[in-house]
C-alpha cells in the first residue's frame, strides 16, 4: 500500500529544514561577531554555570582592589601627616633643650621660645585635624563630619571625636585598618611620670568664661600620691564667705570631700591654685557653680605638653625661686616629646604594615584575576578557525537546500504525461 503525501507536507518540511539551517547559520554569524561560542546558557549550562561563577568572583576581586586603593590613599595621606607630625614634635624638642640651657638663656630668648611653641600648638592642632581626599577628618574615628580636636573655651583641647577604626575588606579573609584613633595617637600616650590635665566644665556660664591653665607639677611625690584621684574646683555662692565675694573649694571628685585648706577660697583671677603636688591658674569670671577639673593620670596628650613647657617657661622661668620646678619642667618634657615620637612612630610602623599587606594582596588579586580569565577564555571564547569553518559549510548546505527546493517545487504530475 502506497502512503500518500500531502502538498503541504511536501513544501512546509523543507522550509522547516531551510530555517533550521538559517537559524544554525545566523547563531554561527553571531558567535564569530562576539567572539563567544556560549551566546544563550542552553548553548552549554555547565559551563555557563561556571562562566557566571568567574565574573562573580572577578567582580569581587575589582571591588577587593578598588578598596585596596581607597585604604592606600587613605594611608598615604596619614601618613604624611604623621611625618609633618614628628617634624613639628622634633623641633619643639629643640626648643626644650636649648631652653634648658638657662645659664645662657636670656628674657628675650625665652619670649621667643614661647612664641614659635605658640605656633606650633596651632600648626600641630591643624595637622591633627587633617581631612581626607573626601572632605573627613582623619583622626575622628567614627565621626569622620566631627572635628576632633577643638579648643576648648575654658583652656586646653578637647577630643570630639571617638576611638573607633575604620576597616576595609581587601580579600575574603583580610581586613585593614583605614584609620587611626586620634585618642590613640595624640591623646593617650605614656606620660614620663604621674601627670595631670586640668580642663573646664563645659556647663560653665561666666562671661568672660573661666579659663584655667595647663599648669605644673610643683610636688611629685605630693602628685605620685594623689593619684588615680582627681580635684574639682568648684566656685561657690558669694555670700557663703564675709564679706560676700567670689570664691571656690576644691573637692575630690570621687566622693565630694573637701581637700584640706581649700573650702570657700578668696578668687583672685590669675594667682595659682594648688592642689595634690601641682599648680593652675584660673582667670575670668567664672560664676557660682562653675566648675575646673584637674584630673590626674598616667598618660599625656602631646599637646599638654607643648602648653605645659610654655606654661613653665612664661610663669615659672630661672631666677624666679623655682629654679628646680622649672628643671623638672625641662626633662619631663623632653622625656614626653620622646614618648610622643615613639607612639607616633609605632602608629606610622603600623600605617607601614596595613600598606605592605595591601601591596602583597593587590598582586594577587591581580594573579588570581588573570588565571580567572585564562579559564574563562578557554571556556566561553570562540576558536574563530572552525567557527569560520563551519560558517562557510552551513552556507553552502542553506544554499544547496534552497536550489534543491527551487527545483523539485516546480516538478508536477503533467511534467510526466
Amino acid at each position: 500500500m502506497s502512503d500518500r503525501i500531502s502538498t503541504y507536507w511536501i513544501y512546509q518540511r523543507p522550509v522547516n529544514d531551510m530555517l533550521e539551517l538559517q537559524s544554525n547559520l545566523n547563531k554561527t554569524q553571531e558567535q564569530i561577531s562576539t567572539g563567544k561560542r556560549i551566546l544563550t546558557p542552553a548553548d552549554d549550562p555547565v559551563g555557563a554555570s561556571r562562566v557566571l561563577q568567574l565574573n562573580q568572583e572577578i567582580a569581587l576581586m575589582d571591588q577587593y582592589e578598588r578598596n585596596i586603593t581607597l585604604l592606600d590613599a587613605r594611608l598615604e595621606q596619614e601618613e604624611g601627616v604623621l611625618g609633618a607630625v614628628e617634624d613639628s614634635v622634633a623641633r619643639i624638642r629643640e626648643l626644650a633643650v636649648k631652653a634648658g640651657n638657662a645659664g645662657v638663656l636670656t628674657g628675650e630668648d625665652r619670649q621667643a621660645i614661647a612664641a614659635e611653641i605658640r605656633e606650633r600648638v596651632d600648626e600641630m592642632v591643624d595637622l591633627m585635624n587633617s581631612k581626607d581626599g573626601s572632605g573627613e577628618y582623619l583622626f575622628a574615628g567614627f565621626s569622620g563630619n566631627t572635628q576632633p580636636f577643638v579648643e576648648n573655651p575654658g583652656g586646653g583641647y578637647g577630643y570630639e571625636g571617638d576611638e573607633g577604626v575604620r576597616f576595609l575588606q581587601v580579600s575574603q579573609t583580610i581586613t585593614l585598618a583605614s584609620s587611626d584613633s586620634g585618642k590613640d595617637v595624640f591623646m593617650d600616650i605614656p606620660s614620663d611620670k604621674t601627670s595631670f590635665t586640668s580642663y573646664a566644665n563645659p556647663q560653665n556660664t561666666g562671661n568672660p568664661p573661666g579659663i584655667v591653665s595647663a599648669g605644673i607639677t610643683l610636688d611629685q611625690e605630693q602628685l605620685d600620691a594623689f593619684y588615680p584621684e582627681d580635684a574639682v574646683i568648684s566656685f561657690e555662692n558669694p555670700l557663703d564667705v564675709d564679706p560676700p565675694q567670689q570664691n571656690f573649694t576644691v573637692r575630690r571628685k570621687s566622693d565630694g570631700r573637701v581637700l584640706e585648706g581649700l573650702q570657700n577660697v578668696t578668687y583672685n583671677a590669675g594667682s595659682p591654685i594648688q592642689v595634690g603636688g601641682v599648680s593652675v591658674n584660673i582667670t575670668g569670671n567664672p560664676n557660682p557653680g562653675d566648675q575646673f577639673i584637674v584630673e590626674s593620670s598616667n598618660k599625656q596628650g602631646v599637646l599638654t605638653t607643648f602648653e605645659k613647657f610654655l606654661f613653665a617657661l612664661e610663669n615659672y622661668p630661672p631666677g624666679t625661686g623655682f629654679d628646680e620646678v622649672y628643671d623638672a619642667n625641662i626633662s619631663q618634657t623632653l622625656n614626653n616629646l620622646d614618648n610622643t615620637i615613639a607612639n607616633v612612630s609605632q602608629v606610622r610602623a603600623r600605617i607601614g604594615a596595613r600598606m605592605n599587606t595591601s601591596e602583597s594582596v593587590m598582586n594577587q588579586h591581580a594573579d588570581n584575576k588573570l588565571a580567572a580569565r585564562d579559564i574563562k577564555s578557554t571556556i566561553e571564547d570562540l576558536d574563530f578557525a572552525e567557527a569560520v569553518s563551519r560558517l562557510q559549510m552551513e552556507s553552502f548546505i542553506l544554499q544547496a537546500a534552497q536550489q534543491s527546493f527551487a527545483q523539485t517545487s516546480r516538478l508536477s504530475l503533467f511534467d510526466f504525461i
